[in-house]
């Protein structure tokens, strides 16, 4: 990789405390190349604090995605001819070459982390994180990790001539734009507890043989009910996420210790070995006699 000096900015004439870092064109032309950056690197990544008159307009886009999260104040954006306002705990991603305009608000400017990124999986994440039926942003809980990795990326791209460094920041950048997909289970409504109850009873009961009934009677709703909500929520019937979990169970035990397999089978839950064995090479693609042998390395 060429011999660059880095685009880091510490902004005293900006908004005091504000961090960015942009990407020279040689460090861009790396990673679109590199093997572990290609798939998905930043173009540009910032934070800027109570970003007051802060404004953008695009009205050609841009080339990358932008996505933007914002943790404090309101701001607002222009896309398809239609704005919407933003608030804390919120975030949206702008695709590419798409005219767009956003902003803070007057009264309480908006706090928010931003980075464009690109590459051969930027799509199919843009798609992955914007729910077809569901204009606007995006409502996503605080997570301390989320902040973390952020912090952790545009630390190591300060060392811009490390090509280490940037592969690792790319690399961490899967981690930093899926940890806004907010998983379904972690919601705190009804149903996401009754559901949580559920694969909770699952494992901790991983030896016994449960019912749909018996789940259904322990959140106290119809066994129809509770089958339509995991369908719902998680795409697993409730069985068959019961299945899974005890095969995962029957994995790890079958690499980290020296049971055979009947014990493990009988550890499960299962009379029957040879059934076990069927339902674990449905499962895991192998029987669990090779995948004890092989330790799927």
């Amino acid at each position: 990789m060429p011999d660059n000096k880095y685009a880091i900015k510490k902004l005293s004439e900006g908004f005091e405390g504000q961090l960015s870092c942009i990407l020279p064109e040689a460090t861009k032309r790396f990673c679109a190349t590199h093997a572990l950056c290609r798939k998905l690197y930043i173009t540009d990544i910032g934070f800027y604090p109570h970003a007051g008159l802060h404004n953008r307009e695009r009205p050609k886009g841009c080339t990358q995605y932008i996505l933007i999260y914002c943790i404090e104040g309101e701001g607002w954006y222009r896309l398809y001819d239609k704005t919407f306002m933003v608030k804390a705990d919120q975030y949206f991603i702008l695709p590419k070459l798409q005219g767009h305009e956003y902003g803070a608000a007057d009264k309480e400017p908006w706090s928010i982390y931003w980075v464009h990124f690109t590459g051969e999986q930027a799509e199919h994440l843009y798609r992955f994180l914007t729910p077809r039926k569901q204009a606007g942003p995006q409502t996503v809980a605080r997570s301390p990790m989320r902040q973390m990795i952020f912090d952790d990326i545009l630390h190591h791209l300060e060392f811009m001539n490390n090509t280490e460094s940037i592969v690792y920041a790319n690399c961490n950048l899967y981690a930093f734009i899926t940890s806004f997909k907010q998983v379904q289970l972690k919601t705190a409504d009804k149903k996401g507890n009754s559901i949580q109850t559920v694969i909770a009873l699952m494992k901790d009961n991983l030896d016994k043989n449960l019912t749909l009934e018996e789940f259904a009677a322990a959140v106290n709703i119809s066994a129809s009910h509770l089958s339509a909500l995991f369908r719902e929520k998680t795409k697993y019937s409730p069985i068959s996420l019961f299945t899974s979990l005890k095969i995962q169970k029957a994995s790890q035990l079958l690499q980290e210790s020296d049971y055979n397999i009947k014990t493990v089978a009988s550890k499960l839950g299962y009379d029957d070995q040879y059934h076990f064995s069927r339902v674990f090479k449905k499962i895991m693609g192998v029987s669990p006699r090779k995948f004890k042998e092989t330790g799927n390395n």
